[in-house]
């Protein structure tokens, strides 16, 4: 039987009914259209269908069937009165999620459109997911889909552009419904150094056991890890360029103590008297920390300088030779250099260079020493280049460690950007190694606690010097300040020969406290053709001084007599007073000079044997060539 047109139009109309009734309970849109955003969610939507409908049929029947108009009203009053409250708190609470789907969810479902093209616009939107809360971002993928090259990647792109930060994908393609979920990357934590290190921390010490000959402990490093390097190869020279409080003085104990470990012999040279102090009496750990005899810390520096030498001469014809660890610290270099240079500068004879000499054994022992044990770690505030005699010394320091710096001071030794930033801490350091850096944190003891333990090295695992072909040059009686002295002038004919209190100096050799008396011996009188009375025992514990000190010594007390002109009178004069040779210097006794230039002793000066006249003021007929030499040293 055809099927007629009323037959088609009630078919066709029975199934609009049905797909609305159906779209009318499940919540969604009549119409068909996607959902507006912000709205409730479909589950809402149709339970509140189900309700007014079945409010609708109650009312419906209550009015019609049974009559019961006030029930009806009292009734529908009433949920009026509950559902107003109810639609308005929902929609208040719905306009920051409508907020949300215009500000961010449809805008990102457009930004996909390129990506996931074989999808409209209404299934891009249902197939993304963004809370509130924006904790993840996930996105439902097509059936079948696979990344054709880098869509990955630019997904990943698009959330971090839209959310902010980094995120990370996971990819679900294995399951169906395939899709991905974007969650935020947590920040890795900052790693730092810990703030204090106990030096006696199992940590430390275990470390410092499992150290091979030349490997030291330097610190922690932010993994809580010590760090441990080598004192031999291109590393053997190390310098310090730290500022004030940067825990310098803790680095160089901690150092020691482990080189004490190893049975080396330490020279320590420390014009501050403050840093390595601790270590005085320790077995094979040499100190020269007075600043008044700047002349024993370059003697000190020279005999390393002759070590070297001889160990490369035995190691020469004994190649397999090893040699224990000779370690030179030079504390405080940007001041020994310029106490130095001023040391020279009063000291030098005639025809000696003008530039200080001894940074050429420091460069001696930099070049030659390695090879056969001999390392040095110099602490400088600022290692400028002049800081180490312009010799070009700064780039043989190959590692370097710094703390407590500035931009300045980075850029001038180390010349990288960006220049990171110094924690002011002390011990905190950075360990410069090429282009490795790494920040530590030095481990710390009390100074007596570290010459304890120093002590008691010494004594379990013995010291040796057998290594050595020579004897490390002995120290002079340390002298006082001048604002500490008190005496009386000299060569004065009015002053009475009082004496005054003796002034406590430092500790000798035995660690015994020195008495230094300040009283002046009574000058020798000449009159009368008299001579000064001297014996062996007075001339052994005579004051031994350059001629450029006993030439300012004379000036105080009204002799005027140059240190230049001494010079030439000890060569051509054959009654001179001798000196004597220490220390590679000729050293003269004060009373010696003072008696041979007393005013009184000039009155048969006419008759002097000499070829030539001189004055005491220094002038005198020499050739102009000698004139123009004094001119240059003044």
């Amino acid at each position: 039987m055809a099927q007629t047109k009323f037959d088609r139009q009630l078919e066709e109309g029975l199934e609009q009914a049905a797909l609305v009734f159906g779209r009318f309970v499940s919540g969604a849109p009549l119409d068909g259209e996607p959902r507006p955003p912000g709205s409730l969610p479909r589950w809402g939507i149709a339970l509140l269908r189900l309700v007014f409908l079945a409010w609708a049929g109650w009312a419906a029947w209550m009015w019609w069937g049974v009559k019961d108009h006030d029930r009806v009203i009292r009734v529908s009053i009433i949920a009026a009165a509950v559902a107003i409250p109810i639609l308005v708190i929902a929609a208040i609470r719905g306009r920051g999620r409508r907020q949300h789907m215009r500000a961010l969810v449809i805008p990102m479902s457009m930004a996909l459109k390129d990506l996931l093209s074989g999808w409209d616009d209404h299934q891009r939107l249902r197939a993304l997911t963004i809370p509130i809360d924006r904790s993840f971002v996930a996105i439902r993928l097509p059936d079948g889909w696979h990344d054709p090259g880098g869509v990955k990647e630019q997904m990943r792109e698009l959330v971090q552009d839209r959310m902010g930060g980094l995120w990370a994908g996971e990819w679900n393609l294995k399951n169906h419904p395939f899709n991905v979920v974007f969650t935020p990357q947590k920040p890795k934590p900052k790693l730092e150094p810990p703030e204090k290190v106990d030096f006696f921390s199992d940590v430390v010490q275990q470390a410092i056991a499992a150290c091979e000959p030349g490997q030291l402990v330097l610190g922690i490093d932010e993994r809580q890890r010590p760090v441990i390097k080598e004192m031999t190869g291109e590393t053997a020279m190390w310098a310090l360029s730290v500022g004030s409080g940067g825990g310098k003085s803790s680095f160089l104990q901690m150092i020691i103590t482990q080189l004490v470990r190893q049975r080396a012999t330490v020279i320590g040279i420390d014009v501050k008297m403050a840093s390595i102090n601790c270590f005085e009496g320790v077995e094979g750990v040499h100190l020269y920390t007075d600043p008044g005899n700047v002349g024993d810390m370059r003697a000190a520096i020279s005999w390393a300088a002759r070590e070297v030498e001889a160990r490369n001469y035995v190691k020469k014809t004994n190649p397999r030779k090893n040699f224990d660890r000779l370690t030179l610290i030079l504390e405080e270099g940007n001041e020994f250099g310029d106490a130095s240079k001023e040391w020279w500068n009063e000291n030098k004879e005639k025809g000696d260079p003008a530039s200080d000499p001894i940074w050429g054994d420091i460069a001696s022992i930099m070049r030659m020493g390695r090879h056969v044990n001999v390392t040095i770690i110099g602490v400088f505030q600022d290692l400028r280049e002049a800081a180490v005699g312009s010799r070009g010394l700064r780039n043989m320091f190959r590692m370097i460690l710094m703390g407590n710096f500035n931009a300045n001071q980075w850029k001038m030794i180390v010349n990288t950007t960006p220049v990171p930033e110094s924690v002011d801490r002390a011990g905190r350091m950075m360990i410069i190694e090429g282009n490795r850096r790494v920040w530590i944190q030095v481990p710390y003891a009390d100074p007596d606690d570290f010459r304890t333990h120093s002590l008691e090295l010494r004594q379990q695992l013995g010291y040796s010097t057998e290594d050595l072909y020579g004897a490390p040059p002995a120290r002079s009686p340390q002298r006082l300040p001048s604002l500490l002295q008190e005496s009386t002038p000299l060569f004065t004919k009015d002053a009475p020969n009082t004496g005054t209190p003796a002034v406590s100096a430092a500790q000798d050799d035995n660690g015994e406290r020195a008495v230094v008396s300040m009283t002046k011996d009574e000058p020798p009188r000449l009159e009368g053709g008299g001579e000064a009375a001297t014996d062996g025992e007075a001339e052994e514990k005579a004051e031994l001084l350059a001629l450029a000190e006993i030439s300012r010594r004379l000036a105080a007390e009204g002799i005027a007599v140059s240190a230049e002109l001494m010079r030439q009178h000890k060569r051509r004069r054959k009654d001179f007073p001798a000196g004597r040779v220490v220390g590679g210097k000729e050293l003269f006794v004060l009373e010696d000079i003072a008696a041979y230039y007393r005013p009184d002793e000039d009155e048969d000066e006419e008759e002097s044997p000499e070829p030539d006249e001189e004055t005491m003021d220094g002038s005198e007929e020499e050739p102009d060539n000698e004139g123009e030499d004094e001119d240059e040293r003044a």
